[in-house]
């Protein structure tokens, strides 16, 4: 049900409501907010997925040490703890998808999007060097996870825009994350398979210690861009900030955002250290982060530059679903900037 962004937040609504995130293998089970959160002081949250490196680098670089000596870097463990911070105002700080932000926005919490760190994260696996275009699809099985969230809306989009029914042209096999996506198609399940980075990246490291042929075949970013006139942009990953805490620490948030620029910009330049010190937090091998990361189209911008293009896949993705975002675009409070 839709509730309107003037609506007081209860924080049991809140927590019974399921939103999906586009991101890759994020554990989905109960749980409450870790003791460091409990025991005080600001952290910054990230995703459970190799783009995280950006904000471990923004934290462990030192530039945030002067206004704000407290700062430590996180990484929040199952959609369930992302909720709960945020409906109790405990998360501050935190790493998701933007048109999750966006929902939260529109039912209430007021989340305020920081800015957008990756920029594309889908990628079309296949066992076969022969399948370049969305086209080859046709009368393929694709396996693929996330039903009804942005990544399976936008890989319906891109098979419509290439002339495809997703209903009828393929197969769509769908599963529960892409981690249960990965070891199933290695063991034959589907022709092709949709994956998030760093589940795509994980799939070819373990192809390859088995000795089977994996590809990475079709970069969907690079689809959407060619549709759109835009690029290759996807504005999928960013951080967000709770209302109260940006209308308190502005210098703080403002600062955040200005270590995550040059973060990204050391990630970029520093792919292997990258991958070690994100692996600190993260439940991935650190090579497997370092190869991820020059797939997930690391770019670092304000949301309200980047507004143009969440704006643009906000309108595609409620062309199909527009509960996806709440019902609505979000106003130009939700853009920080």
């Amino acid at each position: 049900m839709f509730l309107p962004s003037d609506m007081p937040l209860e924080r049991r609504s809140l927590l019974k409501w399921a939103v999906g995130l586009a991101i890759a293998g994020a554990p989905f089970s109960l749980g409450g907010l870790s003791a460091k959160a409990a025991s005080g002081g600001l952290t910054l949250w990230g995703i459970p997925a190799s783009p995280s490196a950006v904000f471990a680098r923004a934290v462990a670089s030192g530039a945030l040490e002067g206004i704000a000596p407290d700062l430590r870097f996180d990484v929040w463990k199952s959609t369930d703890q992302m909720r709960a911070g945020i409906a109790s105002g405990d998360f501050k700080l935190f790493a998701t998808s933007t048109y999750a932000a966006a929902n939260f926005f529109n039912r209430g919490a007021g989340t305020v999007m920081l800015n957008v760190v990756t920029w594309g994260v889908l990628y079309v696996m296949a066992r076969e060097e022969g399948i370049t275009r969305i086209e080859d699809l046709a009368g393929k099985r694709v396996l693929l996870s996330n039903k009804n969230e942005a990544p399976d809306l936008l890989f319906r989009l891109v098979l419509m825009w290439a002339g495809l029914d997703p209903d009828k042209d393929v197969t769509l096999d769908y599963v529960g994350s892409p981690g249960e996506a990965v070891p199933l198609y290695l063991s034959g399940r589907g022709d092709v398979a949709v994956l998030h980075e760093p589940a795509s990246t994980a799939a070819l490291f373990r192809a390859q210690k088995a000795g089977l042929p994996l590809y990475r075949a079709i970069d969907i970013t690079k689809v959407y861009g060619a549709h759109t006139g835009r690029g290759p942009r996807i504005p999928q990953v960013g951080l967000a900030v709770n209302p109260a805490f940006l209308e308190e620490k502005p210098e703080v948030v403002a600062a955040v955002h200005q270590a995550c620029v040059e973060a990204g910009e050391w990630t970029k330049a520093n792919w292997d250290e990258a991958g070690k010190l994100a692996a600190q937090s993260l439940p991935l091998p650190a090579p497997v982060i370092a190869q991820s990361l020059p797939y997930v189209h690391l770019d670092v911008q304000s949301a309200k530059e980047a507004r143009a293009d969440i704006e643009l896949y906000f309108e595609h993705l409620m062309s199909l679903d527009p509960g996806i975002v709440g019902g609505r675009k979000p106003t130009p409070d939700f853009y920080w900037g």
